[in-house]
C-alpha cells in the first residue's frame, strides 16, 4: 500500500508542481461543539487534572506538527470529514445537522439524532479496557500499524470514528493547482510521512515541490524545486501536551495563514512556500488546555540564499530565537510573538520582529451568527544592505461567514509598510472570496483581489485554487 502511494505521488509530481499550512479560522470555529473534532462526547468524562487534558484550540489539536501546518492527525482528519464538507463521511456535529445547503440533500453518514452515531470510549481507562475491539474497528488506508496499548497523553482509538488515532506510520498528500488568469500553474505537491515507532517519539519528513507560475519545467528542473519542507524528530505525548522537536521547520510566529503570500508572512521571512524561510533548530512548547507557549532557537541560511534541499544542517553564521504565547479560549483568543535574527549584514542583517494577534468567534455563543474574525499586526526593525537600520510593519485581518456546511465566504485585507522611513511605500490588498468543500479533502477557493501596490496604479485579479489533501 505504501509503495503504491509513493508511486502515485511521484506520478502526480511529474505532471504538476505554496505551503500546506494550517488555517487558524478552522481552529477558532471548532470550539463551537466537541463533536467537530471527534465522536460526540457520549458519556466521556473530562480528566480533572488539566495536565491530562488534550482538548485545546491550538494547532496541535489537528496537526502532527504542534506549531501547525502540514499533515493532519486523527482529530484534524475527523474535522475534515465531519465539519468542513457539504457531505460528511464521519458523524456530522449535532449543531450542524440542520445546516446543509438547500436542494443539496441530506447525505450525512451519522448523527446523534439516530442510532448510527458511534460510541467512543468514556475515559482513558475505558479505552484501555476496550482497546482490542476499538483497534479491530479501524478502517484507515492512509495509516499502517498501531501500538500495543493506548497512551494516556496521546489520541485514543474510538474517539475518531474508524480513523487510526495512533498509527505507527502515516502517509499524507497535499496538492494545490491554481489559476491566475490567464496563467495556469502548479502551486504545490507535498508528500509527508510520519513514523511513530513508539509512544512519545515521532519522526516527520515532508517532501515538497516548490511551484512557480512560470510553468511546469521551472517547477521541476531547478535543483531546489524539490526539498525537505519539514524534517524533524519530536518527543511528545507528555503532560500539558508538552513537546520538544529538533530539525528543519518554520518558526512558530503569529497566525500561520493558509495564504503564504500575506505580508505578515512574506515580509518577515515566514513565507511557507520558500525554502529560505526554513530554519534548523530546536523548539519546545506546551498547550495545557487554553494557554499555549512555543519557544525556539535556530540557525538559518543567509536571507537571500536558498539552503540545500536535503541537508537540513545547511546554515550560515547567524542565529535566531522566537517565542509565541497566548490564550486560545472557546470564543476568543489573544496571542503575542517575538522573533530575533542576528547575522552579518552580508547575510541579511539583524531583524527584530514583534506581533500581536487574536480571534473573535461569536458563533460559539450564537448559533444564528456564523461569523469568525481574526487579525494580526506585526512590526519590527531590519538592516538595509548599507547596514543602516529602519522599521517595517504589516497588518492582516479577515472575516469569515459560513452560511451552510461546506461553504465559506470571506473578506480579507492586507497592508504593509516595508520601510517606515520611505514615504508613500505602503501597499494594500483587498480580497473577497468563496471557499467550497463539496466532499472531504477537496476544496475550491476563488478570490477576487484588488491590489494597490506601493507604486503604480491599482490593479485587480481573480485567483482560483483547487486543494486536494489527505
Amino acid at each position: 500500500m505504501l509503495s503504491t502511494i509513493w508511486l502515485a505521488s511521484i506520478m502526480v509530481m511529474a505532471g504538476l508542481a505554496s505551503e500546506a499550512a494550517a488555517t487558524p479560522m478552522y481552529a477558532a470555529r471548532s470550539a463551537r461543539t466537541c463533536d467537530n473534532c471527534h465522536v460526540g462526547p457520549n458519556e466521556w468524562v473530562d480528566p480533572v487534572q488539566v495536565s491530562l487534558r488534550k482538548c485545546n484550540m491550538s494547532c496541535q489539536s489537528c496537526h502532527v506538527d504542534p506549531a501547525g501546518g502540514g499533515i493532519r492527525n486523527a482529530s484534524g482528519r475527523f474535522f475534515g470529514e465531519s465539519t468542513l464538507p457539504m457531505i460528511a463521511t464521519s458523524p456530522r456535529p449535532t449543531d450542524d445537522w440542520d445546516r446543509n445547503a438547500p436542494f443539496f440533500g441530506r447525505r450525512d453518514r451519522a448523527t446523534s439524532y439516530n442510532d448510527s452515531l458511534p460510541e467512543g470510549p468514556t475515559s482513558y481507562e475505558d479505552a484501555a479496557l476496550r482497546f482490542a475491539a476499538l483497534e479491530q474497528a479501524i478502517k484507515d488506508g492512509w495509516t499502517r500499524g498501531s501500538h500495543a496499548a493506548p497512551e494516556r497523553y496521546g489520541l485514543l482509538q474510538g474517539r475518531y470514528d474508524k480513523l487510526n488515532a495512533d498509527p505507527v506510520v502515516r502517509v499524507g498528500a497535499d496538492v494545490r493547482l491554481a489559476m491566475l488568469s490567464p496563467l495556469y500553474f502548479p502551486m504545490q505537491v507535498d508528500v509527508p510521512v510520519v513514523v511513530h515507532p513508539t509512544h512519545h517519539l515521532t519522526f516527520l519528513v515532508n517532501t515538497g515541490a516548490r511551484g512557480r507560475p512560470s510553468g511546469y519545467s521551472d517547477s521541476f528542473q531547478r535543483d531546489n524545486s524539490l526539498y525537505f519542507r519539514e524534517a524533524f524528530v519530536m518527543l511528545h505525548e507528555a503532560p500539558n501536551q508538552a513537546y520538544i522537536k529538533a530539525g528543519r521547520f518554520v518558526p512558530s510566529f503569529g497566525l500561520r495563514l493558509d495564504d503564504h503570500t500575506s505580508q505578515i508572512r512574506r515580509s518577515f521571512e515566514l513565507d511557507g512556500g520558500l525554502p529560505e524561510s526554513r530554519v534548523s533548530g530546536v523548539e519546545i512548547g506546551a498547550m495545557p488546555n487554553y494557554p499555549f507557549v512555543n519557544l525556539a532557537w535556530f540557525r538559518m541560511a543567509a536571507r537571500d540564499r536558498v539552503p540545500d534541499s536535503w541537508n537540513i544542517t545547511d546554515v550560515d553564521g547567524g542565529w535566531g530565537t522566537a517565542v509565541n504565547a497566548g490564550w486560545r479560549d472557546l470564543s476568543w483568543s489573544l496571542g503575542a510573538s517575538a522573533m530575533l535574527r542576528r547575522r552579518p549584514v552580508a547575510e541579511g542583517g539583524d531583524t527584530s520582529t514583534y506581533g500581536v494577534y487574536g480571534v473573535l468567534n461569536p458563533w460559539r455563543n450564537r448559533r444564528n451568527l456564523p461569523l469568525t474574525y481574526q487579525f494580526e499586526y506585526d512590526w519590527g526593525s531590519l538592516q538595509r544592505s548599507s547596514g543602516a537600520r529602519t522599521d517595517q510593519a504589516a497588518l492582516y485581518h479577515e472575516l469569515n461567514y459560513v452560511p451552510y456546511n461546506g461553504i465559506i465566504a470571506l473578506l480579507a485585507h492586507d497592508w504593509s509598510d516595508p520601510d517606515t522611513q520611505i514615504i508613500d511605500d505602503e501597499a494594500h490588498r483587498l480580497q473577497v472570496g468563496l471557499q467550497v468543500t463539496p466532499i472531504s479533502a477537496v476544496t475550491l477557493d476563488a478570490r477576487f483581489r484588488v491590489l494597490k501596490p506601493a507604486s503604480g496604479k491599482t490593479d485587480s485579479d481573480v485567483f482560483v485554487q483547487m486543494h486536494l489533501y489527505r
